[in-house]
């Protein structure tokens, strides 16, 4: 479906044809963009592990974190040297290996941190790399580009198949509009649970942190080349 179609659809299907209407165009693909990115993390819809700007990140000696593209909200398979790194955390760190934020060497390791507030989502390498090289990722990311009113032949990046279901969150998010013929707290809430049986619940940051730092130990960083 391209943009000018989730547009009609959506003006069909709350009957907004007035002049002016209830909703701009603008509005319904502010709508479309935010269901596109919950969607996207919910269920996971985009993995890439080729878009260069998103999956090689450059190291250098010396440093141990590095941004992550504003898109990527997980890591699924990090490679040094072609050789795949364990994910694992800070406190299984703390626990099992004292003293490795002062360790320097071939990445063994590397811990996943969340998007905080404006900062992006990071990834550190444990130990520190001692040279300058690039790591490749296999990443679960969201759309890249926005979609714009103003490009009516844009189209989301997540398969076509699941478009439909991306009108769910657009009337979701348009019943909340605090306007008196806009605003309709039950039709809402059908609209979010019909979402939801789609994509699933939003994954829990914390939930989510706290499985990775409770997650069994099967296997250890190694600190020697």
């Amino acid at each position: 479906m391209k943009v000018e179609d989730f547009i009609t659809d959506f003006r069909d299907a709350v009957a907004d044809h007035v002049v002016p209407p209830f909703w701009s165009d603008a509005e319904i693909v502010r709508y479309l963009n935010e269901a596109v990115q919950e969607a996207c993390e919910r269920a996971k819809l985009i993995e890439d592990r080729s878009t260069a700007a998103v999956c090689s990140v450059p190291i250098q000696a010396g440093e141990s974190t590095y941004p992550l593209h504003p898109s990527v909200f997980e890591i699924k398979r990090l490679t040094f040297r072609g050789r795949p790194l364990d994910e694992t955390s800070v406190e299984e760190l703390d626990e099992d290996s004292p003293g490795w934020e002062n360790r320097s060497g071939q990445p063994r390791c590397f811990i996943f941190e969340q998007a905080s507030g404006i900062r992006p989502a990071q990834v550190r390498l444990v130990p520190t790399p001692t040279a300058a090289e690039a790591v490749a990722l296999t990443v679960y990311r969201g759309a890249i580009k926005p979609l714009s009113a103003d490009i009516t032949t844009g189209k989301p990046e997540i398969p076509e198949r699941f478009h439909v279901q991306l009108m769910d969150w657009m009337l979701h998010r348009a019943y909340l509009k605090q306007d008196a013929d806009t605003f309709d707290a039950k039709k809402a809430a059908e609209s979010r649970s019909l979402f939801v049986l789609a994509f699933g619940e939003h994954p829990d940051a914390n939930v989510q942190r706290k499985r990775r730092d409770k997650r069994p130990p099967l296997v250890r960083c190694h600190w020697g080349a």
